[in-house]
C-alpha cells in the first residue's frame, strides 16, 4: 500500500500541519518506506504461533490505599516553613 503526495498533504492539514514541498516529499517517502516494512510482515509464516495479549488483567503489587487521619494536624502545619495559615504553599508551575 502506497500514499500519494495529495493523501499524505491532506493527512498533515487534518493534523494542523503546513509543510513544505521539500517537507511534503520527505513525509511521502517516509510513510511509504514505514508501509512496506509492514507489508513485508505479510510473508511471515505464523501458522504455529499462538497471539499474546497484554489485556489479562494482572495481580497490583502495590498495597491498598487507605485513609488515615493525622493525629496532630497542628504540630505538621507548625513545622513547616511553606505554611499559609491551615495550608501549604506551593510554588508556582503554570506562567500566569
Amino acid at each position: 500500500m502506497k500514499l500519494t503526495r495529495e493523501e499524505v498533504n491532506d493527512i498533515a492539514l487534518e493534523s494542523r500541519l503546513l509543510l513544505t514541498e521539500k517537507e511534503l516529499d520527505g513525509a511521502v517517502k517516509y510513510i511509504n518506506n514505514f508501509l512496506d516494512i509492514l507489508d513485508s510482515f505479510r510473508e511471515l509464516d505464523l501458522t504455529n504461533v499462538e497471539p499474546f495479549s497484554f489485556a489479562e488483567a494482572i495481580e497490583c503489587p502495590l498495597r491498598e490505599d487507605k485513609v488515615i487521619a493525622f493525629k496532630d494536624t497542628e504540630a505538621i502545619l507548625h513545622e513547616s516553613e511553606h505554611v499559609d495559615g491551615s495550608y501549604f504553599k506551593v510554588p508556582r508551575i503554570m506562567e500566569e
